[in-house]
């Protein structure tokens, strides 16, 4: 029984079927490719007998294409180019210029995710980015399911299967209008003169974030917190802020500015910050374009 493996073509040989054919005979493909014309003759035997067809007709010492010959030939120049376009697009990522790069990120981290995206297309290479905001147990799971290649996300990190890497520390501060005069001045607010002031939050939808971590400060300093709402959107919070529903206890970087319209001052609190963490899979080593915007982040997010 014949091995099928034995029926398989490959692309050395479409590349002589190919060049016979456009240079019009074995001669003149055997001097292109500088190959010799036996080698030229058992390829296209090799095909035309694994199909059971005739590619050329014998005039002579012409070679004629038949239909399937011809046939042949646009596929295989289709083919052929594909091959040539991949072989190129591969050694380009595999050198770190060429790549689709998958990033997850939190709403905190969006400056320097934004700032690395921007270096990385000013250095001139041909890579494409894909951003995926999300809470961290969302980007934990995308992550650990090669749906990004790493993600900048919030300590703790719950998934053993995942590669951390600590970022930066994050500083609580309060986010107000800016008109509101109740927090008019430049030194930092202590916790105790916002006890009772209704409170914007972030919440995350699973796990300890800065709003377990905040009402716990509370209770240790005994005094009131009043949460008018928390959410696990950062933009529906400022719009809150905007609307006088409370103002905004917030995570932040400590480089980061309010956003137009808000003012920003750093509270005073015996709660530890929450930190800034680089995850990525495990065993799994990146290509050149990925670590350099791994670097990247960790460069613009050092401690």
């Amino acid at each position: 029984m014949p091995n099928p493996r034995q029926n398989l073509m490959n692309l050395r040989q479409l590349t002589y079927f190919r060049a016979v054919i456009e240079h019009g005979s074995l001669a003149a493909a055997s001097e292109v490719l500088d190959v010799a014309q036996p080698n030229l003759s058992v390829a296209i035997r090799q095909l035309e007998t694994a199909w059971g067809v005739a590619l050329f007709d014998r005039v002579g010492r012409g070679l004629v294409p038949t239909d399937a010959g011809r046939l042949l030939h646009k596929q295989a120049s289709r083919l052929l180019s594909d091959a040539a376009a991949l072989e190129q697009e591969m050694r380009a990522i595999g050198q770190g210029s060429s790549a689709r790069i998958r990033i997850g990120f939190t709403a905190v981290s969006m400056e320097p995710i934004t700032a690395m995206v921007a270096q990385m297309r000013q250095e001139g290479s041909d890579i494409t980015f894909s951003l995926q905001q999300g809470e961290p147990q969302l980007l934990e799971t995308m992550v650990e399911m090669r749906q990004l290649d790493f993600a900048v996300t919030h300590l703790p990190v719950a998934n053993p299967s995942l590669h951390v890497r600590l970022l930066a520390p994050l500083k609580l501060v309060l986010v107000t209008r800016m008109d509101d005069a109740r927090w008019a001045g430049d030194g930092d607010v202590e916790l105790k003169s916002l006890s009772g002031v209704p409170l914007v939050l972030l919440r995350r939808s699973s796990g300890i974030g800065i709003y377990d971590r905040l009402t716990e400060a509370f209770i240790r300093a005994n005094l009131r917190y009043a949460v008018a709402v928390d959410c696990t959107d950062l933009t529906a919070l400022y719009v809150l802020i905007q609307r006088n529903v409370g103002v905004g206890l917030l995570p932040t970087l400590g480089a980061s500015k309010a956003p137009q319209g808000f003012a920003a001052r750093a509270v005073l609190a015996e709660s530890n910050p929450e930190r800034l963490a680089l995850i990525h899979p495990r065993g799994r080593r990146p290509i050149p374009a990925v670590q350099r915007a791994i670097d990247l982040c960790r460069a613009y997010l050092s401690p």
